[in-house]
């Protein structure tokens, strides 16, 4: 009695264990007391074997076969022995839609459990997912499989991906990709470049785990015998035979292998036609001879559209309702939203029916769905679907009832927003923060933009606190959430909102795609939300955009674009008459003019900041740590070193005042960077080396990878005359941070350092080639205050090659640019001058 109960309400801890047994195999038995004891004692080892299995098993929303997978012996034995054998990190799954992919994959797992393997973690996310609404990103999936190894993502996606790849490796896991498709173009290249080099790095070493992806489309970017790839065809006549008899469909073996090959042997074809036929035929294979299953493709236009068809005309209004509601919910629908009859009383269109129907009704009718390949369960009481049946249901109701839709996502959308707490109630929580986005993304579907443009705003940002990126590190949520407001065509606001609240949609996703790399895309909606505050009349908005855009400009190595955009911003920021945004944007703008070589210019715009400082900052918050640390770094290219180091002393003393900004871990790191600048440059090197690893650890804690390449580059460049492989070390580092970000300042000064400790070395070619690398970055981007720095490098280098001659142009060309620009650094004319002197010397 205990097993059966067992069966019917699906115990968690039995199914957790292993696939829990038909009821109708024990019943059958014929020592039904006999087959109950092995049933016990096949518990009692999985129970022991469990406590010897995985830490963490989190297989997200990977639904177990309803019915189990058929055949695919061959595939399951390809992934044993990968994982089995170490030389393997990856398996490609890939085939059409609807070929078993997923289920394979869960059923693999289900076939290892308890122990797994002996691996020590089993996490997983899916893409497809994330298609919902906002469009997939990596983010996304790299957060889920971050929480479910109890870690936090960053506010960066490269920083999320570096510490999922620690954790991985840190422990044997295997990891599920599952549904790699949208993330990819027509050819199968990755086109999101966090995923692209998470999957790179978990090919090159998985410390005895394995790492599993399935996808659609040829996946022809992992190669290399870490790699072993499944294409997952049509199933084999007996496996489909098999299906369609499992499912209830009766007939000879020749009819059967008939009906299987007209439906070419796809599995969800088959799984969706035997389902049809048992219900609506009594399972008479005769019956399919007079369905018309159209087009041989399984798109929306083909036959799964048709065989979806006609189930459609076999469903009582709660099914279609339950479907429709499962097809249209942002997350993994649960029997409690389907079955709050407040929720959908009075609601029109298809989903009134739930409005209308008990709890129980509605239960047995999901429990009717669930044994179809209508429905897939994830859990006890939580529902999915297959991806293509999803798309039919959507589609089919878009279409045909357009108000009833609109209606669904309201009563979605008032359900998920009442569920979490009221914004007043303090810091909210990541679980709640789960229903907020899902809240948002009904909203926007129902066009209730301004209600939800506050809870965006009110309850999941909680204003300018910015709780979600701060407390939780939503990046990728954040970004969903942001862009379900745009048209993703024109990147245009939809929705009545006030020009206030359009902004700061604007400028806000802006900075989360700069954050994500997505740089292009970024300077359209900054440059957009500029021109948004100021037909408002909000400078303040205008000068915070344009200072925004001036940092985008920056990133991608466009000094003067940087410039222009930092100029407007000082207007704005003038005409708002606000302290903050004076001295913010003229802050960075003075940074700017020392990257182009205009020292004298950038001293004046750093004193002219102290000064509006210091004679406005009487009960003025927040404004305390600006401009010290950016002035430091300018006065010792002025070889001002005293005062250098004063202004680098209170921006440090600064970042542990109460000022929650400054005291950010970031801006303690940034501070604590050019603080040791300034101890070398006072010659008291031990003490500069203790604090250039501490800027480095502050940095990385704060998980902001475009500050931490540049830091790195700075420590490497004070071990060069001292411990080589520690610089190298931290040059490497910060290489793998800066590939493919597009960071071309930290580039340039990367390539630099690299080029010094590679003379120090003695490795002539790979300096020269650093060098050359610099230079065409030099070009690019107008950086003229490191020019000198690469002339003198070039002067050495041409002394090492035995180019005298060229040594000394090279030489006096370091000389003339130093000179014209003003740069007055001690280190540049000690080098320049003791090299010089050597060479005439020698």
């Amino acid at each position: 009695m205990r097993w059966s109960a067992c069966i019917d309400d699906e115990d968690e801890v039995l199914r957790v264990f292993r696939p829990i047994p038909a009821p109708v195999s024990i019943a059958t038995a014929a020592d039904r007391d006999a087959a109950l004891v092995e049933v016990a004692r096949g518990v009692r080892d999985a129970l022991r074997a469990a406590q010897h299995g995985p830490m963490c098993v989190d297989l997200g929303n990977l639904p177990p076969p309803e019915q189990g997978i058929v055949g695919r012996e061959d595939e399951k034995r390809v992934l044993d022995d990968a994982l089995a054998h170490g030389a393997t990190h990856v398996v490609v799954v890939v085939g059409e839609g609807g070929a078993g992919k997923t289920q394979l994959v869960r059923t693999w797992l289900d076939g290892l459990q308890p122990a797994y393997g002996g691996v020590d973690a089993v996490i997983s996310c899916s893409i497809e997912d994330q298609d919902r609404s906002g469009g997939p990103c990596a983010s996304a999936a790299v957060s889920v499989l971050l929480a479910a190894l109890g870690e936090k993502p960053s506010d960066d996606p490269l920083e999320s991906v570096s510490r999922l790849i620690r954790c991985v490796r840190g422990r044997r896991t295997i990891v599920v990709i599952d549904g790699l498709e949208p993330l990819q173009d027509a050819r199968g290249d990755l086109i999101d470049k966090p995923m692209g080099i998470l999957v790179r790095d978990l090919a090159a070493q998985m410390n005895g785990g394995l790492c599993v992806i399935t996808t659609r489309p040829p996946f022809e970017a992992l190669q290399g015998t870490g790699v072993v790839p499944i294409h997952l065809g049509s199933l084999d006549s007996t496996s489909a035979i098999e299906v369609l008899r499992r499912r209830g469909v009766s007939g000879s073996d020749e009819q059967l292998a008939r009906a299987a090959a007209r439906l070419r042997h796809h599995a969800l074809s088959l799984a969706l036609v035997a389902d049809y036929l048992s219900e609506a035929h009594g399972g008479e294979i005769d019956a399919l001879d007079h369905l018309d299953l159209g087009a041989e493709d399984i798109d929306e236009r083909g036959r799964i559209h048709r065989i979806l068809s006609f189930h459609e005309k076999r469903l009582n209004p709660e099914e279609r309702a339950v479907l429709g509601i499962v097809a249209l919910c942002e997350r993994s629908t649960e029997l409690a939203t389907l079955a709050d009859a407040a929720a959908w009383r009075g609601v029109s269109g298809f989903a009134a029916a739930l409005g209308e129907a008990s709890r129980e009704h509605l239960r047995r009718a999901c429990a009717r769905l669930e044994k179809t390949a209508l429905l897939l369960k994830i859990a006890p009481g939580i529902w999915d679907q297959h991806a293509l049946v999803r798309g039919f249901w959507r589609r089919r109701l878009e279409a045909g009832d357009p108000a009833g839709v609109r209606a669904a996502h309201e009563r979605l959308f008032e359900r998920f927003r009442d569920q979490a707490p009221p914004a007043d109630e303090g810091a909210v929580r990541r679980e709640d923060l789960d229903m907020l986005y899902a809240a948002v993304a009904h909203g926007v579907q129902a066009q209730r933009w301004a209600e939800s443009f506050d809870v965006l705003h009110d309850r999941i940002r909680q204003g300018e606190r910015h709780t979600s990126l701060k407390l939780h590190g939503a990046v990728a949520e954040d970004r969903r959430a942001f862009l379900a407001f745009f048209d993703r065509n024109t990147f245009d606001v939809q929705g009545d909102l006030a020009s206030s609240q359009r902004h700061w949609l604007e400028n806000s996703a802006g900075v989360l795609l700069r954050v994500q790399g997505e740089a292009s895309d970024a300077v359209r909606l900054l440059d957009r939300a500029v021109r948004t505050a100021v037909d408002a009349g909000l400078p303040g908005g205008a000068a915070e955009s344009a200072r925004n855009l001036a940092s985008v400009h920056s990133l991608r190595g466009n000094l003067t674009k940087a410039l222009e955009s930092a100029e407007s911003a000082v207007r704005y920021a003038d005409a708002s008459g606000e302290l903050r945004p004076r001295l913010n944007v003229r802050d960075f703008r003075a940074y700017l003019m020392h990257r182009v070589g205009r020292l004298h210019e950038a001293r004046a715009a750093y004193e002219e900041i102290e000064q509006i400082r210091d004679r406005e900052i009487a009960g003025q918050a927040g404004v305390a740590h600006y401009p010290f640390a950016n002035h430091a770094v300018l006065l010792l290219d002025l070889d001002e070193i005293d005062l250098a180091h004063e202004r680098a002393a209170r921006a440090l003393q600064l970042t542990h005042g109460g000022d929650p900004d400054a005291g950010s871990l970031l801006n303690r790191g940034l501070s604590m960077r050019v603080f040791a600048r300034t101890l070398l440059a006072l010659g008291r090197p031990d003490e500069a080396g203790q604090r250039f690893e501490e800027a480095v650890s502050l940095v990385r804690d704060a998980g902001r990878w475009d500050h931490l390449a540049s830091c790195l580059v700075d420590c490497a460049s004070f071990w060069v005359a001292r411990d080589l492989q520690r610089a190298r070390g931290h040059l490497d580092e910060a290489r793998r941070m800066i590939e493919g970000r597009g960071f071309r300042l930290s580039e340039v000064v990367a390539a630099l350092t690299t080029a010094r400790v590679a003379l120090a070395e003695d490795l002539l070619p790979e300096a020269a080639k650093q060098l050359d690398i610099a230079e065409a970055l030099l070009r690019k981007t107008g950086y003229r205050v490191r020019v000198p720095w690469l002339l003198l490098l070039r002067a050495r280098l041409r002394g090492a090659q035995g180019d005298h001659a060229g040594a000394r142009r090279e030489a006096e060309l370091a000389r003339q640019e130093a000179s014209a620009m003003g740069l007055k650094r001690r280190e540049f004319w000690r080098e320049l001058d003791a090299w010089s002197g050597g060479k005439e010397s020698s």
